[in-house]
């Protein structure tokens, strides 16, 4: 089986983070080695939660990770606390991708024309950063604007000018989530020159956890030999028929993913 190093957040309510990724990836046919950064209560979009960060701890668990001679098929990164973590995922990168280990980045920073809070525009600087380090980013239409230096957005031809200003620039491959228009919700995907759009019937507008359920099922699809435009296909036919099935008085709460996992085997 392949193996794929998924650093992100442990979060106990919101369906997102690391308790989406690790059935996804796993029911698609790859083991899943977690690293939190943080343990939180629930996802920070919930009236109130508490959160622990993994900070000062990582470096330990990476250590133990080189005692087993770890080594990886991909590296999925998600949600940090701190610049500091950015550093141990710098160095967790220098130390175990290969030239055959895919690096998929989920730039985590940013939705609705504005930073999260907690994130500083330093922050940001070294997120963007580590997207060029990357094979994949998987932004949402906020994050690809701080990723490429350029004013919020929700127009298709400046999004578009924005992906391909970041390909000039030395990212390979882009899934650009949450493109609205029109009753139609799109992923603007980036890949061998061409751009594509995957487009679905939107629904229920915010649910928790979307999009790390996104860049899992398209990181799942990599390792399985598929293109960044297969994987996001996938990505997008799977989340549009779960959200039309999900009955949920709180959309902090997820989408009813567990039910459909089969449809990933």
């Amino acid at each position: 089986m392949k193996k794929c190093a998924v650093i992100n957040d442990l979060s106990g309510f919101g369906k997102c983070s690391l308790t989406a990724a690790i059935p996804v990836i796993s029911v698609m046919g790859s083991e899943v080695h977690p690293l939190p950064t943080a343990v939180l209560s629930n996802q920070t979009a919930y009236d109130s939660f508490k959160s622990l960060s993994l900070t000062e701890v990582m470096p330990d668990f990476i250590n133990e990770w080189k005692k087993l001679n770890a080594t990886f098929d991909a590296i999925l990164t998600g949600f940090v606390t701190d610049t500091r973590q950015l550093d141990i995922i710098n160095s967790f990168i220098d130390e175990f991708k290969t030239e055959k280990t895919l690096l998929i980045v989920d730039p985590v920073m940013a939705d609705n024309g504005k930073l999260y809070d907690g994130y500083s525009m330093e922050m940001c600087e070294r997120i963007k950063d580590l997207c060029y380090r990357a094979d994949v980013i998987t932004p949402n239409i906020s994050e690809l604007a701080y990723v490429a230096e350029e004013e919020p957005s929700e127009r298709l031809d400046d999004l578009i000018r924005y992906g391909e200003k970041l390909i000039s620039k030395g990212i390979k491959r882009i899934a650009v989530t949450g493109y609205k228009e029109k009753g139609n919700i799109s992923n603007i995907i980036f890949e061998n020159g061409q751009v594509n759009l995957v487009t679905s019937k939107e629904k229920g507008g915010y649910f928790s956890g979307t999009g790390d359920i996104f860049a899992s099922i398209v990181t799942g699809g990599l390792l399985r030999g598929m293109t960044l435009y297969e994987s996001s296909t996938l990505a997008t036919e799977f989340l549009e028929n779960v959200i039309m099935n999900t009955n949920v008085d709180n959309h902090n709460d997820g989408i009813e993913f567990e039910k459909y996992l089969g449809e990933l085997i």
